[in-house]
């Protein structure tokens, strides 16, 4: 059976799992980022990893936040690992391992895992919206991924739900992502009640316990999401459109409504097919692993 190696790069940490070609996890290693980071630290931390899961498998998927280049494999810069840029993740992995890699944004990995492992896999195309401190797409067709150009693609959370609406922090303003995500939820909040939340979590208890600040804030959401997803509904039309990440472990608060807002305004017809609904969750890894089994056709 075929085997694939999966790196989920964080702001915090790099996962690394090795998977066979039914999704099933087999081994995997975990390691802190360097507090004091460069190049040089990010990627011996990176290779040194992923070192110990190399034995019988067909490649290296790399999943990380963008930008990136997909094409070149080289990571541009990130918000969240300060002191790295333009890292030759692609090149690094292949003379060290001597093994195919492949590199895509993290939330087109997560699409792709979903598309090749999740709750909606049977379907002919899906789109796969994560939902967490930010929005991130991913369209997966036949199997095989659109990443757009240079694998920036399907960027929906940085479309358009409020002309003249509140910054987000791509410095537009009115993107679905200042309304529904972590950040915006927290910052949405902090404008109404000048408190501080610390996490998604405390915004969302806040909504169980009827906090009617958090509920408008949470509705406001709900229907810019669901406006989002009308637009890419009808550019793409989808067979699925599946919903991952944290902010769905709190589903039950908004998915009904978020459903039934997206169905009331399609096309009437495109609801005759359409699939709408949580997926699996899978790893960060076992979507980055899925890059390896897509390019290698299994």
């Amino acid at each position: 059976m075929k085997q694939a190696i999966g790196v989920d790069i964080g702001g915090g940490s790099i996962r690394v799992s090795l998977f066979d070609e039914s999704g099933n996890e087999l081994k995997s290693n975990q390691s802190k980022t360097p507090d004091h980071l460069d190049n040089d630290s990010f990627l011996k931390t990176l290779t040194e990893t992923i070192r110990p899961l190399l034995k019988d498998n067909i490649g290296i998927g790399v999943g990380s936040p963008g930008p990136l280049n997909s094409e070149t494999g080289i990571l541009l810069t990130s918000a969240n690992m300060v002191g790295i840029e333009n890292v030759p993740i692609k090149q690094t992995l292949e003379k060290e391992f001597l093994l195919p890699v492949f590199y895509e944004n993290d939330a087109n990995c997560a699409a792709l895992g979903e598309a090749y492992f999740g709750s909606y896999k049977g379907c002919e195309s899906q789109l796969i919206l994560t939902l967490g401190t930010g929005v991130g797409g991913g369209f997966v067709k036949h199997g095989v991924l659109y990443t757009g150009y240079l694998g920036n693609g399907i960027e929906i959370g940085h479309t358009t739900s409020v002309i003249g609406g509140a910054l987000c922090g791509c410095g537009a303003r009115g993107c679905v992502e200042s309304y529904f995500s972590t950040r915006g939820f927290l910052n949405r909040y902090f404008e109404s009640t000048n408190t501080k939340l610390p996490h998604a979590e405390s915004f969302f208890e806040l909504v169980r316990k009827e906090d009617q600040v958090a509920k408008e804030i949470l509705h406001f959401g709900t229907l810019a999401l669901a406006h989002a997803v009308r637009g890419a509904i009808h550019l793409l039309n989808p067979e699925a459109v599946v919903f991952v990440g944290g902010i769905t472990n709190s589903f039950d608060l908004f998915g009904e409504q978020l459903e039934k807002e997206i169905r009331s305004n399609i096309f009437p017809i495109l609801n005759e097919r359409l699939k709408l609904g949580k997926g699996r969750n899978l790893s960060g890894t076992l979507g980055a692993a899925s890059l390896v089994f897509a390019n290698k056709k299994v």
